[in-house]
């Protein structure tokens, strides 16, 4: 699974993600294999709109990595274009860290200060929670 154009897209601004050229099927990464048509190595990449929303989230007490100490909330993403992202959310105030809502609209900003850069999430104000 080759995402060099995701990180290229960063690098550029742009927060790339893959669709099965064949089908349409939106996915993050992309699969070898698209599971809704079957075509092999179909992926085509394009350039989401980076409005989500929270999928899922949880809330990590342990340090895994040393940019993010402890505790630090991680969600799944859901891309209005359809794939979901793993990614970390910034923008919470620490005390609602709990309290990550599900349904929360988000918007991604690209970290370029991390090499690779980096997709996070932001609450989005502007959007409503579904």
């Amino acid at each position: 699974m080759d995402v060099r154009p995701h990180v290229d897209g960063l690098r550029a601004g742009e927060l790339r993600v893959s669709r099965c050229g064949a089908c349409g099927l939106p996915a993050f990464p992309p699969p070898r294999v698209c599971p809704r048509c079957g075509r092999r190595d179909a992926a085509e990449w394009f350039t989401a709109s980076g409005r989500g929303t929270v999928w899922s989230a949880a809330v990590f007490h342990r340090n895994y990595l040393p940019e993010h100490p402890a505790p630090y909330p991680v969600a799944v993403v859901e891309l209005a274009e359809g794939p979901r992202l793993v990614t970390t959310l910034t923008g919470l105030p620490t005390a609602d860290l709990a309290d990550v809502p599900i349904g929360q609209a988000v918007t991604a900003e690209i970290d370029a200060h991390h090499e690779p850069p980096r997709v996070v999430f932001r609450p989005d104000p502007e959007g409503a929670a579904r």
